[in-house]
């Protein structure tokens, strides 16, 4: 099953990139909401259930952020609830590769250190780009999502070196870059073929970090 749940994925990952290519919103429309269900089918064939559950968990919320980002129109809304359900998978996120880390849990004395300068610097300087062009309620939320994105990825990066070390940190890499050019997209500058980086680089950092987290705890 978990070969099949891979190639689906795969199937329905480049009929959603097709949908921004010949811009076809309604085949957008019915691809993004498989895409989270066939790596939750994938988990569930896979994994052992000390981390399924988490797993599930992380990509429960994935869904649910496709989802409220998929409804059309501007309301805000619908925004927020996408970025709330975004912000609770990156926190799930960290938590999970916190504990993944060589001291085994959220360790402040690892946080500070040299490799968060550039993390930080990314972040604080989006942000300051970023927040004079977006609506003042949305302030905080965009804010404490942008942390929460830095932290996921230094999180990736502060991982013991194991087999998997190199899948996570390249999808958490991935998924900064899709979250920035969506953020570039909906509040400054929609550049020509935006929406397909956007998702190409989403669907490979979700795949990355599942197959990378699926391989730490398998099934047999």
């Amino acid at each position: 099953m978990a070969r099949i749940a891979l190639f689906i994925y795969s199937l329905i990952g480049v009929l959603n990139i097709l949908s921004a290519v010949i811009e076809q919103p309604l085949l957008r429309t019915l691809t993004k909401p498989l895409l989270m269900p066939m790596l939750m089918l994938y988990v569930i064939s896979q994994t052992h259930i000390l981390i399924r559950n988490k797993l599930i968990f992380i990509l429960v919320f994935a869904w649910l952020g496709d989802m409220f980002l998929l409804i059309p129109g501007n309301s805000p809304l619908y925004f927020q609830l996408g970025l709330g359900s975004f912000l609770i998978m990156q926190i799930a996120y960290i938590r999970l590769f916190s504990s993944q880390s060589s001291a085994g849990y959220f360790d402040l004395r690892q946080w500070f250190s040299l490799p968060i300068i550039p993390v930080l610097i990314y972040v604080v300087g989006f942000l300051a780009f970023l927040l004079p062009l977006i609506p003042a309620a949305l302030y905080i939320p965009v804010s404490l999502y942008a942390l929460a994105l830095g932290a996921m990825l230094y999180s990736a990066f502060l991982r013991k070196k194991d087999s998997s070390y190199y899948l996570i940190f390249i999808g958490a890499i991935f998924f900064v870059v899709s979250d920035s050019l969506l953020a570039l997209a909906k509040f400054y500058y929609s550049f020509p073929g935006n929406s397909i980086y956007v998702m190409l680089t989403y669907i490979f950092a979700q795949l990355l970090l599942i197959l990378g987290l699926c391989k730490l705890q398998p099934k047999n």
